[in-house]
């Protein structure tokens, strides 16, 4: 496990695509051109007609909400296009960020889980073999799986049931090897440096905008950076996804394919299980929504925990709070 010691350097290839999600909001003039031929169902009522799934939290009654969208986004540490010689390479879900797209509402929550969470998640042997599941940091969901997909399958089952049993429509996965692109296709995104990188060039104090490797030390770096924690790193991958929202906004305007192309540039490296066009039509839906700041459920940091990794202790209240806010409403309304 990735504990706070730990020399490997962690990757936030998906920083970046959390980017795309948010902004792609605002290319509203290029998805019709993108539109594919399979259209997946959004999520909507099951129960039957004018029935509502009920839940009770502290004694009060909710309704959930219809007409909302799940897209969790997944970034690894390792390379995806890379050959799986095991059932237990597929590289750890370093980043992780959910978004609720609410049609109604419209509105579009985001939702970014701690990698150290300590979560339920389903393991594999070596072989192949059902491992049964445990309780360990959900990074490591990522781990198992036969193939890509299989693996981010498995990330999705661990943040669904972390999250009360959360369905989760969509997902899109990627490494680390988009967020310099990316930044640069964006023409860098300007931050002002908290913290020592340890180079001449990413001093604190400094206001600069990120070009190449920059905005990869500035939304990976862990180790020898600051305090060390992925807590603080966290904040500065907050801080590039506002900035790469404002710059995606203007090159869309300036090139109304600039979306698109985009994508194109993620190719293989992208493990999804939505078309490209429905996730066009996802965002084009959600034009003029209000895109509310990153949140994160509330949790206590182990430094030292049981397996002497870090991990990131969350209550079940806590969980239940923000999914009752964020899917349901009162039932007296």
């Amino acid at each position: 496990m990735a504990g706070r010691g730990n020399t490997r350097r962690p990757v936030w290839g998906l920083c970046f695509l959390a980017a795309l999600a948010a902004l792609a909001i605002g290319a509203y003039f290029v998805g019709r051109q993108l539109e594919a031929d399979v259209a997946e169902p959004r999520s909507q009522m099951t129960e039957g007609f004018g029935k509502y799934e009920e839940k009770i939290f502290q004694g009060n009654t909710y309704y959930k909400k219809t007409g909302i969208t799940t897209l969790l986004l997944v970034g690894t540490d390792t390379d995806i296009t890379a050959e799986q010689y095991l059932y237990r390479d597929g590289g750890r879900a370093d980043f992780l960020l959910l978004l609720v797209i609410d049609h109604e509402a419209k509105t579009v929550r985001q939702l970014q889980i701690e990698r150290y969470t300590m979560a339920r998640v389903h393991m594999l042997t070596i072989l192949g073999d059902d491992g049964g599941h445990m309780n360990m940091q959900i990074c490591l969901s990522h781990i198992y799986g036969k193939d890509q997909k299989a693996c981010a399958e498995n990330t999705v089952e661990a943040v669904s049931h972390y999250l009360d049993n959360l369905g989760i429509d969509l997902y899109m996965v990627t490494d680390y090897s988009a967020v310099s692109e990316i930044n640069d296709m964006l023409g860098g995104v300007t931050v002002t440096l908290q913290e020592d990188f340890g180079r001449d060039d990413m001093k604190p104090g400094m206001t600069l905008t990120l070009k190449g490797d920059q905005a990869e030390r500035f939304v990976r770096g862990r180790m020898g950076v600051g305090d060390g924690t992925n807590a603080s790193r966290q904040l500065r991958q907050r801080e590039w996804l506002t900035g790469a929202r404002k710059l995606m906004s203007a090159r869309i305007k300036e090139n109304p394919n600039f979306f698109g192309e985009m994508m194109d540039r993620l190719g293989s490296r992208l493990v999804t299980n939505v078309s490209r066009g429905r996730l066009i039509n996802e965002f084009n839906a959600a034009f003029g929504y209000d895109i509310r700041a990153v949140e994160q459920i509330p949790g206590e940091y182990n430094y030292a925990g049981r397996t002497g990794s870090t991990e990131y202790y969350t209550t079940s209240d806590d969980v239940s709070a923000w999914i009752v806010d964020a899917f349901y409403r009162p039932a007296k309304q």
